[in-house]
């Protein structure tokens, strides 16, 4: 009995092997062959664009963030560009105004130009200069900018002297004006008015 069941078993196995046998593909046809043939070839291209294209994209990603970049790079410099240029069309419209800026605080004291300029006011107004000379020069610490006093006297009507100052006031020069006197003084038997001023004047270091 085990036999015969051994036998049939036997016989089973083998129906069913002989069967899934069918649908293996007989590697000798020739249809065979290049339908595997193909298929191994796809599988190769498959993988081979998966190792070449992928360091492809990568690099395309970093040629993409490398423009990007550029492009806002580009745009900034442009920015800088403009705003460059709108100062070099400022400064040019200041050009003609430097010379009034430089010669209101110069460079240096130029006492002797100032002395000379304010005489000259002197002049224009019909006084009588009495007196004119430069004190102490005072150099500054926190800033950039120095100064020097200097005394100025002279004699003449009252509507002269009025004009006087109102003329060293509104000189380009910026200097300020600490101390002025009128006095009524005889000499003679004559009442003469004198003016004494003490001012100071700022220049760069």
């Amino acid at each position: 009995m085990q036999l015969k069941l051994n036998s049939l078993l036997k016989k089973v196995n083998k129906e069913k092997y002989e069967k899934y046998l069918e649908y293996v593909p007989d590697f000798k046809e020739a249809k065979t062959q290049k339908f595997t043939t193909i298929v191994f070839t796809l599988i190769a291209f498959i993988i081979l664009l998966i190792f070449a294209i992928n360091p492809t994209l990568s690099t395309i990603a970093k040629l993409h963030k490398q423009v990007e970049d550029a492009k806002t790079f580009n745009e900034k410099l442009d920015q800088k560009v403009n705003s460059l240029s709108i100062l070099q069309t400022k400064y040019n419209n200041l050009q003609s105004d430097l010379p009034v800026i430089y010669s209101a605080v110069p460079k240096k004291a130029e006492a002797t130009l100032l002395m000379g300029q304010i005489q000259s006011l002197i002049n224009q107004a019909n006084l009588s200069l009495v007196s004119l000379q430069v004190l102490d020069v005072v150099t500054s610490e926190t800033d950039d900018f120095s100064s020097y006093t200097f005394d100025v006297s002279a004699r003449g009507e009252y509507e002269n002297m009025l004009s006087f100052l109102e003329n060293i006031t509104s000189m380009q020069r910026i200097i300020a004006l600490s101390n002025v006197t009128i006095k009524r003084q005889t000499e003679n038997n004559n009442d003469i008015l004198q003016i004494n001023i003490r001012g100071s004047a700022l220049f760069k270091k």
